[in-house]
This record gives structure tokens, C-alpha cells and sequence, in this order.
């Protein structure tokens, strides 16, 4: 057993990026070094921007190289077409609901333009409902997505569970441009994309701060200084306390991922045997993919307590044999865990915090697909290709969330009662 991420352990080695030392100038100042600031970057440079790129780590030290590595082109279950356009308005959530139903082929499009060595597999990505209820909640969404241009194709129960080797799931939705990374792996390949692209990457290089200089913005850290007419945050649930009105905007919540021991062939043959990744519609989503060595990785979320990484071995593990038939006794090789950034409304947002200084977060746990695409927009809007009116959200000033700093503990803390909720729901419903 090991308290470490998998994907380190088996991701391609990247060279470390040094600090920031001395004093630069740019035309865009990236702070943070996920899939949205790496991809921004990447697409400003290509669009013939100078951008410095400041990471307080090395590339996807956050959520971006933590997380399950599901490549989703589509929100979470609980937002529908109708849910997202009563928050956001017909045009802007056509946009939305566009962009994501292109974002798979975004992923993969850039893994391939840029030959990134992550474990890509797109064979599709699956949501079954938990219970009949939501099983018909799904169902009703179909128009609307195809609408959007959503690759999406309908499974009925046989087939959803043909597919997954999973009986007690329901039918659901396939989107067949969607698939699985290594996200680390991801998270370094971009690194190295948007450096050949010509962006001055530094790592290590935490940002103290983000001030006013004459008409443009001087970003500070420990040893170094850049400057530049405009800085754009996408530091995600990793702010700190460097700009307080963007902190209070988001609810950090922190997810656990295990990884088992390799599991024997007959069963890699059986359950999710495409190799497409599984995430289901209860609170407490059940979410389930092959690693490329054949290791079964799971996670969610842990009630607060000491030793919390052990419990989510334990949880994790009793879990997957609830679900899973078959299976042997779990072993939780691996154990890590990182921290989202959501919202009240579970949709990210893109905010001016004042002119020249802009943040794009809250990706609510849909980092890899959204995150990139997003990015793609923003780099040509960074260049001006984009005007603040054509963007897919509106830009608008941060949202400050009552109680922000203990938010993070409300999923936490309502956990029994998801939990109950979503077993009542897949027994009698």
C-alpha cells in the first residue's frame, strides 16, 4: 500500500520547471499550471501572445494530476439542458451545452496534435441511472443533448449493464467522444506543448502578490517579479488567501481516489470491458475505471475525521464490493486525494475582478474535458480573437458564497444522508 497518487507512479517523467528568479514582462500573466492555465497559455502563445505561466508547484500538482482521469463532454448529472439554461439564460447555455458536447474531441485532439504519452483511451463514457427514477430523469434529457450536438446514444438497462458488467445500474446515456487519461501524465504533456509553443513556464514559484502597476499588473513572487497588461487567474480550489474576493467565490472540497492491486484477466474481460469509464447518478456518484496496468480506481468523498486517507481505503474498498460482483478482497495499492473547486450552481464561472485581471473556476469535478476547452476559448480571447460578448459565460464580478471557508464542509458533513438517499433510491426505486 502505498499514500500516493498512481498516476506519478506510472506517468511518463517530466523535467522540473525552475522558479522565477529574476524580473520578466509579458503580454499575459497565467497564474497556475492545471489543464486551464496550461491550456489558455498554450492557445495565446499559438494565437502569437508572449505569456508567462507562474505554477506554485510543477504542472498538475493540484486537482488537474489528482483526479479519476475521466474525460467528460458533459456536466454534472444533476444539470440538464433545462437546469443549465435556467441559470444561465438561453444563449449562454446553448454555448455552454456546445462547448462541452465538443470538448472529448478537444482532449483528444490535442493528445494527439501534440503526441502526449497519457494512457488516452476514447472509447466513450457512461452515465446509468441508479434507479429507475433516474434512469427516466436521463431519458428525458436526450432530445436536448442531441440538440447540442452531443454524441450521446441511448443504452437500456441489457445494454448499459452488457457494457459494464455492473447488474445493479440502469440505463443510461453513452457519449462516444468521451474516454480516460493518465491526468498527470496530461497535465505534463501540455506543460511541454505550450513551452514549444513558446511559453515561459516556471514552477516552484508560488505567487505572493497581484498588484496595480500603472496601467497593466505586476504579479510578485518569492524571488521574482513579471509584469503584464493582463493576468489571468485559474489557480482553482488552490487560491490561498491571495485574492479574497476570489477565494469566497468558490466551495473546496476535497476528493479521495485508491487504486487496487492489478486484477486478474478474467475480470478485466468482463467488467467495463471497452475500457469506458462509469459514473453513475446518485449524490455520492459510484464513478470506476481500468488504470492502463489494470488496476480498478474509484473515489468520492470521506466523512471528516482523523486518518481520513485509511478510511478511504476501507470505504472505497467496501464499496467496490458492494457494487462489483465477483470480485476478490480489495486491496487499496494506492490512496491520494486533492481538492475541487465547485459552486453553489455547479457551474464554472468566469469572473472580472477588475480590468486586466480575470479568473476562470469552479469546475465542479469536470476539470479534464471542461478545463481544456474552456482554455482553448480563453487563449483566443486573451489574443482578441474572442470579444467579451462572444465568450460561452458571462463575465461577470465574483460571487461571494456566505460562509465560503467552512462551505467545503457541507458535501462532507450531508454524506450519510446522500448515501442513504441513493441506497433507498437504488432498491426500491
Amino acid at each position: 500500500m502505498q499514500v500516493g497518487s498512481l498516476w506519478e507512479a506510472i506517468a511518463p517523467p517530466a523535467e522540473p520547471l525552475v522558479p522565477l528568479r529574476e524580473a520578466v514582462k509579458a503580454d499575459v500573466i497565467v497564474v497556475g499550471g492545471g489543464f486551464l492555465g496550461l491550456s489558455s497559455a498554450l492557445h495565446a502563445a499559438e494565437a502569437g501572445l508572449d505569456v508567462v505561466l507562474l505554477e506554485t508547484h510543477q504542472p498538475g500538482f493540484g486537482a488537474s494530476g489528482r483526479n479519476t482521469g475521466f474525460v467528460v463532454p458533459s456536466l454534472k448529472a444533476s444539470l440538464g439542458p433545462a437546469e443549465v439554461t435556467q441559470a444561465l439564460g438561453a444563449d449562454h447555455a446553448g454555448r455552454l451545452l456546445r462547448l462541452v458536447a465538443g470538448s472529448g474531441n478537444t482532449v483528444f485532439g490535442l493528445i494527439a496534435k501534440h503526441g502526449i504519452d497519457c494512457g488516452a483511451v476514447q472509447n466513450g463514457w457512461l452515465q446509468p441511472g441508479h434507479s429507475q427514477e433516474a434512469e427516466q430523469t436521463l431519458y428525458g434529457r436526450m432530445p436536448r443533448l442531441l440538440e447540442a450536438g452531443v454524441d450521446a446514444a441511448w443504452q437500456d438497462r441489457g445494454a448499459m449493464i452488457a457494457r459494464t458488467g455492473l447488474p445493479t445500474l440502469y440505463g443510461g446515456i453513452r457519449i462516444a467522444s468521451g474516454g480516460q487519461i493518465n491526468p498527470l501524465a496530461y497535465a505534463r504533456g501540455l506543460a511541454r506543448a505550450a513551452a514549444a509553443a513558446g511559453v515561459r513556464l516556471y514552477g516552484e514559484s508560488p505567487v505572493t502578490a497581484v498588484e496595480r502597476d500603472g496601467n497593466g499588473w505586476r504579479v510578485r513572487t518569492a524571488a521574482g517579479v513579471a509584469r503584464a497588461p493582463r493576468v489571468l487567474m485559474t489557480t482553482n480550489a488552490l487560491i490561498g488567501d491571495l485574492l479574497p474576493q476570489l477565494r469566497a467565490s468558490i466551495i473546496p472540497a476535497r476528493v479521495f481516489q485508491i487504486a487496487t492491486q492489478v486484477m486478474p484477466a478474467a475480470i478485466r474481460d468482463r467488467l467495463l470491458p471497452d475500457r469506458a469509464p462509469v459514473a453513475d447518478t446518485r449524490r455520492h456518484t459510484f464513478a470506476l475505471r481500468w488504470s492502463p496496468d489494470g488496476r480498478l480506481v474509484t473515489g468520492g468523498l470521506v466523512l471528516p475525521a482523523p486518518g481520513r486517507m485509511a478510511l478511504a481505503r476501507k470505504v472505497f474498498a467496501r464499496r467496490l464490493n458492494r457494487l462489483v460482483p465477483g470480485l476478490p478482497e480489495i486491496r487499496s495499492e494506492y490512496t491520494w486525494t486533492g481538492v475541487i473547486a465547485g459552486t453553489l450552481d455547479f457551474l464554472p464561472r468566469m469572473m472580472r475582478l477588475e480590468p486586466g485581471l480575470d479568473a476562470v473556476i469552479g469546475c465542479n469535478g469536470r476539470g479534464v474535458a471542461l478545463t481544456t476547452t474552456l482554455g482553448r476559448e480563453v487563449g483566443s480571447w486573451l489574443a482578441g480573437r474572442v470579444t467579451d460578448a462572444e465568450l460561452t459565460l458571462p463575465l461577470t464580478p465574483p460571487r461571494p458564497i456566505p460562509f465560503s471557508r467552512i462551505a467545503g464542509l457541507g458535501p462532507d458533513i450531508i454524506l450519510p444522508v446522500w448515501n442513504a438517499r441513493d441506497s433507498y433510491e437504488a432498491r426500491f426505486r
